[in-house]
Formats: C-alpha cells, sequence, structure tokens
C-alpha cells in the first residue's frame, strides 16, 4: 500500500502523506517513502508542496512503533532514528521551493516536518504541539533544526510546558507564514507563483547558502541527536508513558 503519493501539476509535485487512519502518523514505512518522493519529485518539478490525506497533517511519531522498537539494541534504535533523520534532512537540503500545507494536527515530529519547509501556510484549524516530554520522550530530532525558526528560549517553553498552538498562535511565534482558509490551495499557489518569478537555480544556490549559514553542522546534529533519541526511547519512563498513552489514549500524570 503506498503511504506517501506524489501528483506533478505545472510545475509543481504534491507530496501527501496517506495514512490517514492514523492520522498521517511517521511510521518507519511512511518515512521511506517520503524520503523517496522528496528526493526525486518528478521531471520538470519546480516546487513542492507537501500535505497530508484525511483530518491531519501528521500527528507525530508512529507510538506503536516507537514502544515496540524499545528492546531493540541501540545501534537499531538509533538507525531508526536516523532513518527520520534522513528524511528531514532531505526537505532542508531540497533544491526546490517547499512549502507545508498543514490542517488538524502537526505533533512532534509533524510539526517538524512542517518547519522543514521553506513556507508554511496553516489552516484555521491546525494544530501544533510537541507533546513528546509528557509521553517520556524527547524531542530530539527536531531540536537539530527548530532553531532557524523559533527562538531556543522559545523552544524550551513549547517542550517543556506543552500546549496545543492555533494558527494565529504558531504565526506569532515563526512555526506557521500564513493562514489560509484552504491551505492546500494556497501552498500550491503559492508554490507556482515563486516558481514563475524565481530562477531554478536561484532557488537552489540561495537554499543551500542560508543552510550553510545557519545549519552548518547539520549532520553532526542529527547523529547526537539520533542517539539522545536511542536513550530516551529505551528508558522505563518513556515505555511507561508509551504504554499509558497507547492503553488510554490520554497522558501519564507523573506525580510523586
Amino acid at each position: 500500500m503506498t503511504l506517501a503519493g506524489t501528483r506533478l501539476h505545472a510545475g509543481v509535485a504534491v507530496v501527501e502523506l496517506t495514512r490517514p487512519d492514523a492520522g498521517n502518523a511517521l511510521s518507519n514505512a511512511l518515512v521511506d517513502e517520503l524520503t523517496r518522493a522528496v528526493a526525486a519529485p518528478g521531471e520538470g518539478a519546480r516546487a513542492l508542496v507537501l500535505t497530508g490525506a484525511g483530518r491531519h497533517f501528521c500527528a507525530g511519531a508512529d507510538l506503536a512503533e516507537l514502544a515496540d522498537g524499545a528492546d531493540a539494541s541501540e545501534e537499531e534504535r538509533v538507525g531508526d532514528a536516523m532513518r527520520l533523520g534522513a528524511l528531514y534532512a532531505g526537505l532542508l537540503r531540497c533544491p526546490l521551493l517547499t512549502v507545508a500545507a498543514v490542517h488538524g494536527a502537526a505533533f512532534g515530529g509533524g510539526a517538524g516536518l512542517a518547519a522543514c519547509c521553506d513556507l508554511v501556510i496553516a489552516g484555521p484549524g491546525a494544530r501544533f504541539q510537541f507533546s513528546e516530554a509528557r509521553l517520556g520522550f524527547v524531542p530530539a530530532l527536531i531540536s537539530a533544526f527548530l532553531s532557524r525558526r523559533v527562538s531556543p528560549a522559545l523552544l524550551a517553553r513549547l517542550y517543556l510546558d506543552p500546549q496545543p498552538l492555533g494558527p494565529e498562535a504558531a504565526l506569532e511565534v515563526g512555526l506557521a507564514d500564513e493562514i489560509a482558509d484552504d491551505p492546500a490551495a494556497a501552498a500550491t499557489r503559492r508554490a507556482r507563483e515563486v516558481a514563475r518569478k524565481v530562477a531554478p537555480s536561484a532557488v537552489a544556490e540561495t537554499k543551500r547558502l542560508l543552510l550553510d549559514l545557519t545549519l552548518p553542522d547539520l549532520d553532526a546534529r542529527l547523529a547526537a541527536a539520533a542517539r539522545c533519541n536511542a536513550r530516551q526511547r529505551a528508558h522505563p519512563e518513556c515505555r511507561q508513558g508509551l504504554a499509558a498513552f497507547l492503553a488510554t489514549k490520554t497522558f501519564p500524570q507523573w506525580t510523586a
């Protein structure tokens, strides 16, 4: 079954996450398909729009897979984390203009997926949240690059006191660039506008320049984050938090 589909029209490749029954959660299989789609968006593509099928953009990590992998070797856990890191790196290094069209949930790794894009257009029902710590987990991989959009001080608040941010709040803190009633249509329109007025080579070189200036050590950051991810994934509190959430669909209370 295809978990990420691409359609190319008038120079815009629309890459859609297609696990709607799971909130487009980032399973290993979906991550692999997205990585391939971003690397090969289609001949003639001048821009890429990232969106999700169903009610949500992306609900974040696949928690069942995360829990199931807790007993894997550290090497295997690091490898799983680096798989997602490769997707983020691929989006950040994509030579095309990339636009995320966010509706519904963009939680954890899903918010990170949007933040990898050059522009983020949020719908009226969009919600951004970093709830990893509530599960006993850590927002490791997304921290490798989120400082491009959000200051470290603000990230600390978003991580340590997780609250859902609507589109206006996301716009205010820098997680979104625009609000539109139909984010997918607005993202496609913006992608076409930019593709018409900016030379493709200039887009690619400008993006490379900015990434080199802001994240010259991206690979090292992602590797360190993958090790952090792997360590916490095996921690008893992470096991406890994931088990509680999977059983009740509510966050555990970490009281003494």
